[in-house]
């Protein structure tokens, strides 16, 4: 077969279609699943229990439900599909997992700390946690409103942006630009990225049962009964800090980096109840449950890229479905990118200037229409004015020129919503054709 080149939109469809959606793509995928599984591994549970465990320890200081945080709630199970689901194209099926329905604890403080905090220490704990009210709900007095915006970048946003930002100090940056957000209820970039950056040190630097990993994690040196490890806070300052157990890295109380008012005075053991003085507490075992789920689960993901795209589409590309929704949402992308292209002044001719405007504008169309959601929520809890003022002041940061953002702005503004909305209906399109039916 002669070699083609995917640069028009007809040949990258069908440079998709080959890659994923032929008998050979889904068996390519698979075999590639197969050997990344190892890091794969290795990946989810030294992200996952650092961002679970801290998400817990921030939620007691901060009065936040577990069920309420993301991605500490978010998992999924495989269920077979039948025989008339896969005749359309319906290979696997995942199901959300229902935290609230499985966990009571997950869902109120009083039976979190119940089943997870020692008797001695629960009352004491019970007076710092205050209900979170309901608008129109909850009676006068009887709990704590948070701004909308702040609160959905703290119990999602704040974590989906370290996967986007890997190095520490990109992610301290892009942190900065909520800050503002962040510190009306009481929360600064330097308290979340401190914490969280306190735990992947600990984790390691030192072993800590439910946190570290074995081959990866060292033995720390010792003072006494404490584990010493070092680690750098938002300023660059470099400490030394001591703990002995977990709950101290979560919320306790740590002199020269935790301010006060944003960590516990805990005593010297756990506070955690371990049933019959040597098992897990109950919070930990679900952690163990979930990321050993996710990891068995990783070949899964092959019929996902695949689904809802019947036998008949794999042989022919000018038949599936999915390729043209993947052609759809390119040629929006490069319809958009060219529309900026021609929008710029005549002096923006340097194509990495170009590329920056091009992904600002590209930015402010997805960003608020997304449909795997986690961790975009603080954005599509801001009104258009607010997104608007947080995405000139971020692409300023980044050397663009706020008049030529301010114009793109006015520019695309007349057919922002349409495009949303589009975007979204394109992706949502197969998958609920193919469900009704198999209805029918």
């Amino acid at each position: 077969m002669a070699r083609i080149t995917y640069k028009t939109p007809t040949l990258m469809k069908i440079k998709y279609h080959r890659k994923t959606l032929t008998d050979s793509g889904i068996y390519s995928t698979y075999v590639r699943l197969l050997d990344v599984e190892p890091e794969y591994a290795s990946t989810v549970w030294l992200q996952i229990t650092v961002f679970d465990l801290s998400e817990l320890g921030l939620g007691l200081l901060y009065s936040i439900v577990p069920v309420e945080w993301q991605p500490y709630a978010i998992d999924f199970t495989f269920e077979t599909p039948s025989v008339e689901e896969m005749l359309q194209g319906i290979w696997a099926k995942f199901k959300p997992v229902a935290f609230e329905k499985l966990y009571i604890w997950m869902t109120d403080f009083r039976e979190y700390i119940i089943e997870n905090i020692k008797p001695e220490f629960q009352a004491s704990l019970m007076t710092l946690t205050a209900e979170k009210a309901i608008y129109g709900v909850t009676p006068y007095g009887r709990g704590v409103y948070d701004p909308v915006v702040a609160r959905e970048f703290l119990r999602s946003t704040f974590q989906k942006l370290r996967l986007m930002r890997t190095p520490d100090m990109s992610w301290k940056e892009m942190l900065d630009h909520i800050a503002d957000l962040l510190e009306m209820i009481g929360v600064t970039d330097e308290i979340t990225y401190n914490r969280l950056m306190l735990m992947f040190s600990a984790q390691r630097e030192s072993f800590v049962l439910g946190l570290s990993l074995l081959g990866y994690s060292k033995l720390s040196e010792k003072e006494g009964d404490y584990a010493k490890i070092p680690f750098m806070d938002a300023r660059g300052n470099i400490y030394t800090v001591k703990f002995k157990t977990l709950d101290h890295l979560q919320m306790g109380f740590i002199l020269g980096i935790t301010p006060l008012g944003y960590g516990l005075l805990l005593p010297k053991e756990s506070i955690y109840n371990l049933p019959e003085g040597k098992k897990n507490p109950t919070f930990l075992k679900v952690l163990d449950q979930k990321v050993r789920g996710i990891i068995g689960r990783l070949t899964l993901s092959t019929w996902a890229y695949t689904n809802y795209h019947k036998p008949e589409e794999m042989r022919d590309v000018h038949r599936s479905d999915k390729a043209n929704q993947y052609a759809l949402l390119q040629t929006l992308r490069r319809h958009i990118e060219e529309w900026v292209r021609n929008k710029l002044p005549v002096g923006v001719v340097d194509a990495v200037t170009v590329r920056a405007y091009q992904n600002a504008v590209l930015q402010l169309i997805t960003w608020k229409a997304k449909r795997h959601r986690w961790g975009f929520l603080g954005w599509e809890a801001m009104t258009d004015e607010q997104f608007k003022d947080w995405w000139l002041q971020y692409w300023e940061r980044q050397g663009l020129n706020k008049t030529i953002l301010q114009s793109l702005y006015e520019g695309v503004e007349p057919w922002l919503k349409a495009t949303r909305e589009y975007k979204l209906q394109i992706g949502k399109k197969i998958k609920q054709t193919r469900q009704r039916l198999v209805l029918v």
